[in-house]
């Protein structure tokens, strides 16, 4: 096609244009070349990147070296209460004690069948191994407690492992150490722990509220320690000023850096205890523990936290011409819980100096009036009413005078301060106590199953009722034959249809009607012999029991994401809609009539119980987003860092770069 000469350009323009394409052309070629060399810098940005990111998914203490020491002891006989104190407890430093525990009477006789033999009839409280297949601790007698002998006898093929107060009757074999043989450190211990497993487990990172001597007497133990000044680098956040102990989010079997991008800058050490080893662990201190061998053995001697402010110190003139020896726990009267080996627990309660330096802070030190104590519509120790804190007054104010003071508080007696933390502290542990599988089987779920069971069978003997009441219900032995016992009052050895009628079984189910609403709510135990509130953990523990999950595989603080939600809620809607087929009955046998009106009223229990269970657990996620989302709001942006902004800008800018030359 032939070009219009109005169109044609004169030949000064056409070199004129060929000159700018030049320049454009070599300018490309200077800004290519730089580029290219920034891009090159830029890979050795996400190479620093990714090094930011070692140890991503693995477990703590990959991500950085160990640097936290952590001093040892050969002879237990070498330190003063005095240095302990000071050198220790006061600086919140671990210590180890190498071969003291094997002064203890425990660390030579307490071999399995000694342990049944002598202690065999006394209860333990029970936890389930991470691992376990089912996710409950189901022992002799029931949920969460097992005696002895049968603890013992299942040890290395059980699921369950033993975090209990030591009973009484084996006080004679443990001792404190000579560091603890005088003044406030032998009068102001708290509790006395049991430790068993048949090795294998692990905790979490975690703090405990005591300072603690834990004593190894039998497999090995890592002791994993950081320093209690890393609170935000653990990313622990506590509901209160006052919350001592507690768990860390961080999973620290795959420490997921994009989400905890400060876990990196935690310094830490690690040290191992064997039989006969003894550890100092300060209160507040963080620590992860992971066990080994196939009978694990620990006891724990918990004491207060004398060294906090306000609290009640330690006077070295009690500890004069003091005699380095060790001590059996039956010779220490003064300790505050004590567990007989039966009956309730009290693993967990509140001691008379941690309260005091509660109360002083509050005061900044100076003598508390009681109508500071009395005043607000929240007194002082977060009383129920003025009537409970008036009680608490007249045990703190032990000259009556209308002011506690230091001296006041040195008076207070044991029991007084036993009394004073029931009272602060009025909830049931249900961990610590018989009722604990009533408060962890729901209580609709299990009327529904029963109520279908009851109606196609007409009739169940108490090994039929139990086998429903465990494989399906979820229940133990020991329950099962309870809750049959209390169906059949006659004691025919049958339960039949008629308990629907007369409102038996109604009856026999109230006990499983706790809630966590409930004074002291449902509590139950994170592996760590920490007892926190249901609200925090529930949904993990919901989603392990339907679905036979480890606790470590669900998001860990306990929040349910969507998905984790939607196949919760559908193994509810499953287990609710098929109850027959959990039982083995045919379709056609809960059509038949169980001779009155009750079928009428129950037509539509699964739909009742999917609502039930899908707001149960849309309140739990709304608790979860509301207590723990606020922490990672922040955390969440740091996935994006300016490294990656600038990485991404120029790769961005060197893509356009080659089109540039591409097309002059």
């Amino acid at each position: 096609m032939k070009i219009s000469p109005d169109l044609e350009f004169s030949s000064d323009v056409q070199v004129r244009m060929q000159s700018i394409l030049r320049g454009v052309l070599l300018i490309s070629e200077v800004a290519c070349i730089a580029f290219q060399s920034l891009a090159a810098d830029a890979t050795n940005v996400e190479s620093q990147v990714a090094g930011d990111l070692a140890g991503h998914l693995q477990p703590f203490g990959f991500q950085r070296p160990a640097s936290y020491p952590i001093d040892e002891i050969s002879d237990a006989f070498s330190l003063s209460p005095v240095e302990f104190y000071s050198n220790y407890v006061v600086t919140r430093r671990p210590v180890v004690f190498r071969g003291a525990a094997k002064h203890f009477k425990a660390y030579k006789d307490w071999t399995k069948a000694a342990l049944a033999a002598n202690y065999g009839k006394l209860e333990l409280r029970i936890e389930p191994r991470k691992d376990g297949a089912s996710g409950r601790a189901v022992g002799e007698l029931g949920m969460g407690r097992d005696t002895m002998e049968n603890f013992v006898k299942t040890l290395e093929t059980s699921d369950n492992y033993v975090v209990s107060e030591l009973p009484v009757p084996m006080y004679g074999d443990v001792e404190l150490l000579p560091c603890m043989s005088c003044g406030r450190l032998r009068t102001m211990v708290s509790e006395i722990n049991l430790w068993m497993s048949g090795g294998g487990t692990r905790s979490r990172l975690h703090r405990d509220a005591f300072n603690a001597i834990n004593c190894q007497l039998n497999g090995t133990k890592d002791w994993i320690m950081v320093p209690p000044n890393q609170t935000d680098n653990v990313y622990f956040k506590a509901s209160s000023d006052w919350e001592l102990g507690g768990l860390s989010p961080v999973n620290t079997d795959s420490i997921d850096l994009k989400k905890y991008p400060r876990i990196r800058n935690v310094p830490w050490g690690i040290t191992t205890v064997e039989g006969g080893d003894c550890i100092f662990i300060p209160g507040g201190h963080y620590h992860q523990v992971r066990s080994y061998g196939f009978t694990n053995i620990a006891v724990s001697v918990l004491f207060s936290r004398l060294e906090m402010p306000h609290a009640f110190g330690f006077d070295e003139a009690e500890c004069d011409g003091w005699t380095p020896e060790f001590v059996p726990l039956s010779a220490v009267p003064e300790i505050l819980w004590q567990y007989p080996g039966h009956g309730m627990m009290t693993m967990g309660n509140a001691d008379g100096s941690t309260l005091t330096a509660i109360l002083f802070t509050e005061t900044k030190g100076k003598p508390l009036k009681k109508s500071q104590f009395l005043s607000g519509e929240d007194n002082m120790l977060d009383m129920p009413d003025k009537k409970t804190a008036r009680k608490a007054w007249a045990i703190l104010d032990t000259d009556n005078d209308g002011v506690m003071t230091r001296s006041d508080a040195l008076n207070v007696s044991r029991d007084g301060w036993r009394l004073l933390s029931r009272i602060a502290e009025p909830f049931i542990v249900y961990s610590n106590s018989y009722d604990y599988e009533y408060a962890i089987l729901e209580h609709d779920m299990l009327r529904t199953i029963l109520r279908r069971a009851l109606r196609s069978h007409k009739q169940m003997d108490e090994g039929t009722f139990v086998k429903v009441y465990t494989d399906v219900g979820g229940g133990s032995e020991y329950f099962g034959k309870r809750l049959f016992r209390a169906l059949d009052t006659e004691q025919r050895g049958r339960v039949t249809a008629t308990v629907l009628q007369n409102g038996r079984l109604e009856t026999a189910l109230e006990p499983y009607l706790v809630t966590e609403e409930d004074d002291g709510g449902n509590h139950f135990a994170d592996g760590d012999g920490e007892d926190d509130h249901v609200g925090e953990m529930e949904a993990a523990d919901l989603l392990r029991r339907v679905l036979g999950q480890d606790q470590t595989d669900i998001e860990e603080d306990g929040s349910l994401t969507d998905s984790e939600r939607d196949v919760a809620l559908d193994a509810y809607q499953e287990r609710a809609s098929n109850v027959n087929t959990l039982l083995g009955l045919d379709d056609d046998d809960d059509n038949d009539d169980d001779g009155g009106d009750e079928g009428d009223e129950e037509e539509d229990d699964e739909e009742n119980i999917n609502a039930v269970y899908r707001s149960h657990l849309e309140k739990i996620r709304a608790e979860s987003e509301e207590v723990d989302a606020a922490p990672y709001v922040q955390e969440e942006l740091v996935e994006v860092t300016p490294q990656d902004r600038a990485l991404n800008s120029i790769k961005g800018i060197n893509l356009l770069c080659v089109c540039v030359r591409a097309c002059v």
